[in-house]
């Protein structure tokens, strides 16, 4: 182990001690850690130097060092925002929604675009900065080497977009197995009884535990579910890739008596939406739209209804993580789950109201 990961190891064991400590408690000194923790001097100055440029104690000549968790200002602290380098709404919408909320917060924030085909994590330690917010291309494996690298960082890295299953890694995002679960209660509550699930975007982790909760629930609740893959390979515009299997598929998805049709991202279902529109057909009269994800467009009225944790709610948690990650609060929850919302804009129909405006009639 190089003396490196073993100062980042120290650091956090550090940081822990502090977050126990009253403001304004004193703070070992560099011999006392070195004797305490069986270490050398290499391995403790960079851990304890560490400690004072983030805040965390102020040292004095022939005092010593005090902690000063609790009392630092994060006026002028410095924020990565890493982000794919790649044309999405859905991006473009976390990135002004997570830049706002920290500029918000007094924070200097700064915007980097990386290649989807780069290993971002293993570049996280050449970026200089307070903390760092990632969204990920994916999150659904990590090698050993990269589950180091956010693990042992000095610095906060919060993941947004979803919570993981892995211990010690910050993250923000909606609870996936809720996220399915309300889509298929949302819909059954309408009176659909026939949905389809339309996997629009590549594999992944997110998309295999949200729609196989949702086909899973809406089963149990007595729903038919039928599942439409578009088999949307990474690296390709999933759009170009969905509008290339409607005009292959579009008349099967009709056909197959479905009322409803769940779609895996917005972005997605704007296609589905167009498509079946120019076909004449009928939404939400004839077809009801469901989809995963809340994504604002300038200048466009949204007209998609949608489920997912929204924005704002993830930014703050996210930004939440960050102050109190600077303040040395180690207590605070790292991983944070957003409860999923429905957001309607009228394209799914209440089958039960307009059967009951049948009856009455």
């Amino acid at each position: 182990m190089d003396k490196t990961t073993k100062s980042r190891q120290l650091y956090r064991l550090l940081v822990e001690r502090a977050s126990r400590l009253e403001d304004g408690a004193r703070f070992p000194t560099l011999r006392e850690i070195m004797s305490e923790y069986n270490v050398s001097q290499f391995t403790a100055a960079p851990a304890l130097k560490w400690m004072q440029q983030n805040g965390l104690i102020v040292s004095y000549v022939g005092r010593g060092s005090f902690v000063t968790r609790g009392a630092v200002s994060r006026k002028g602290a410095r924020i990565l925002y890493l982000r794919p380098d790649w044309p999405s709404h859905s991006i473009e919408a976390m990135e002004r929604t997570m830049t706002g909320e920290a500029l918000s917060r007094g924070y200097c924030c700064e915007v980097v675009r990386y290649p989807v085909d780069a290993d971002i994590y293993r570049k996280l330690p050449d970026f200089e900065s307070d903390a760092v917010i990632l969204d990920p291309v994916r999150f659904d494996s990590f090698t050993a080497e990269q589950l180091q690298i956010l693990t042992s960082s000095v610095r906060p890295i919060v993941l947004c977009r979803s919570t993981l299953p892995v211990f010690n890694i910050k993250c923000v995002g909606s609870h996936l197995t809720e996220t399915g679960m309300t889509a298929a209660n949302y819909l059954y509550r309408r009176g659909h009884r026939r949905i389809g699930v339309l996997l629009s975007e590549g594999p992944s982790y997110t998309l295999s535990t949200m729609t196989g909760t949702l086909r899973l629930c809406a089963a149990t609740l007595g729903c038919e579910v039928s599942l439409f893959d578009a088999e949307i390979r990474k690296g390709v515009d999933s759009c170009i890739q969905i509008r290339s299997y409607l005009e292959r598929r579009g008349d099967e998805i009709l056909g197959s008596g479905i009322s409803a049709l769940f779609v895996c991202s917005y972005a997605t279902a704007r296609e589905v939406l167009a498509f079946f529109e120019r076909r004449g057909v009928d939404i939400p009269g004839k077809l009801s739209l469901l989809s995963y994800g809340f994504d604002s467009i300038p200048d466009e009225t949204p007209r998609i209804s949608s489920v997912d944790s929204p924005l704002p709610k993830q930014a703050a948690a996210v930004l939440d993580i960050i102050d109190h990650q600077l303040r040395g609060d180690l207590a605070f929850p790292c991983q944070i789950c957003i409860k999923p919302e429905i957001l309607e804009y009228q394209s799914v129909s209440d089958i039960n109201t307009e059967l009951r405006k049948e009856a009455v009639s």
